[in-house]
């Protein structure tokens, strides 16, 4: 059995007596990749993935996997566990390890990176690369799928890494692949030309188009800023021993001039940090933020109306500071020492959330999610989430599964946590369990809710 089918018929069991395969991530023809969690009291969120073990190197791989499980830095995913197991009577090998839902990936392909968010994204990547070589590692697939944040970090993640001396025939090369990638050389060097490759992608949405049989080295679009079109074109050399060091990477970024700051009554410096990326949607598309230059939390624009309508909502009015993962254009703007805005206390970190009732008659408690507000800023119109749960005869939900999740994974699994603690009439013991379609429409400003009883 490949790994692709294992996606669609492993959900449910369990590995290695421990750890339950609870909903499919994805994966490839190689791999299966799904949500589990860890089996201790805290019941920690984790991610497992499974590669088939009948491989020559899979002894090598869960060396490798087994010596993760030692590092240690907070710019990296942690591995918990490694091992073997057998599944559908075939050998299989897996890794357990920290679960990010969010990744640069979404990013890109709804609109290019800001100065200011590469700004932001680039160092941490930096130190993260930069320990793993002091380990004797390599990274071998740095591109923005692989780019991750969880609770105010950006991360690596690392199931890929192997020791830098090993020889890794790859199954498939991309374009962030280095050009001596093909013969299975995994080096320092490599992961430069990936790191190159993903500084492209970010400003330019995507990395560039080149030949390996091409002896010159790939040209750089003139449209991304400096420091970081002489970086990435440092890193881009069809010949490793050319190409520039993370040293070096480093002392350019801190030689390079202070990004302009936007007027203000104050000459206030905002805090900069990273906070976790969030699935929205935009335009149809995916979008995931991490948002790495925040405007203070106290100031906010008022609550807008809940939207009737599929209509965009109208923008706030607020004084902004830099902000990562927040427009299209990702530019600096000016604002107005007279624009008038609303306060409201520091802690409020979750937008205020409406609910509408048609055919709730038969409904006792109802529960919302809730968004942060840095979630609700990147939604454009209307995020729809259908849910179907099951009642038993005390009211109870015995079951919540997803009709209609939506574009957005971050959003779907926000309205099924919710679902899940809804409450509702007694039926009685004449009538059988009934069925509940809850329907939730978040927007910028509020989120709405429908429930409709399943007849």
């Amino acid at each position: 059995m490949n790994a692709a089918v294992a996606q669609e018929l492993w959900q449910g069991q369990t590995i290695d007596g421990k750890f339950a395969l609870l909903e499919s991530l994805g994966g490839s023809g190689h791999s299966a990749v799904f949500r589990t969690q860890l089996p201790d009291s805290s019941n920690q969120t984790a991610a497992i993935k499974l590669i088939r073990a009948d491989r020559e190197d899979a002894a090598q791989q869960i060396a490798c996997w087994r010596r993760l499980v030692t590092l240690s830095h907070p710019n990296l995913l942690r591995v918990f566990h490694a091992g073997y197991c057998q599944m559908a009577g075939a050998p299989w090998l897996y890794v357990v390890m920290e679960y990010a839902e969010e990744n640069l990936e979404q990013v890109l392909p709804v609109r290019p990176l800001s100065t200011a968010e590469v700004e932001e994204l680039l160092p941490p990547t930096l130190d993260a690369l930069a320990y793993l070589h002091a380990q004797g590692l390599v990274h071998a697939r740095i591109k923005p799928s692989n780019i991750c944040a969880i609770n105010n970090q950006v991360k690596l993640s690392i199931d890929s890494v192997h020791p830098v001396s090993q020889i890794l025939k790859p199954y498939s090369l991309s374009a962030y692949d280095a050009p001596e990638s093909e013969s299975g050389t995994l080096s320092t060097a490599a992961d430069i030309w990936s790191l190159g490759m993903t500084l492209v992608a970010g400003f330019d949405q995507r990395p560039l188009t080149w030949s390996r049989s091409n002896t010159l080295d790939p040209g750089v679009p003139k449209s991304i800023p400096l420091p970081y079109r002489l970086t990435a074109r440092e890193c881009l050399r069809m010949n490793p021993s050319e190409r520039c060091s993370l040293s070096r990477i480093k002392e350019a970024l801190h030689q390079q001039p202070a990004l302009p700051k936007p007027a203000s009554p104050k000459a206030t410096k905002p805090k900069a940090f990273v906070a976790p990326l969030v699935a929205v949607l935009a335009f149809g598309a995916v979008i995931v933020g991490i948002r790495l230059r925040h405007t203070t939390e106290s100031q906010s624009a008022p609550v807008a109306p809940v939207a009737t309508t599929e209509q965009q909502p109208t923008p706030n009015t607020e004084v902004q500071k830099p902000t990562a993962y927040s427009s299209r254009s990702g530019a600096v703007g000016k604002s107005s020492a007279k624009s008038s805005v609303k306060r409201e206390p520091a802690t409020e970190r979750v937008s205020r959330q409406v609910v509408s009732q048609p055919s709730a008659e038969g409904v006792a408690k109802q529960v919302l999610p809730q968004v942060p507000r840095s979630a609700r800023q990147t939604i454009h119109g209307k995020v729809k989430v259908k849910v179907r749960v099951a009642v038993d005869p005390n009211g109870d939900v015995s079951s919540a599964t997803l009709v209609s999740p939506g574009p957005s994974q971050y959003f779907a699994r926000l309205a099924l946590d919710a679902s899940r603690q809804w409450k509702f009439k007694p039926a009685g013991v004449d009538r059988q369990s009934a069925q509940w379609l809850l329907e939730y429409r978040f927007g910028r400003a509020s989120t709405e809710v429908t429930p409709v009883e399943s007849r």
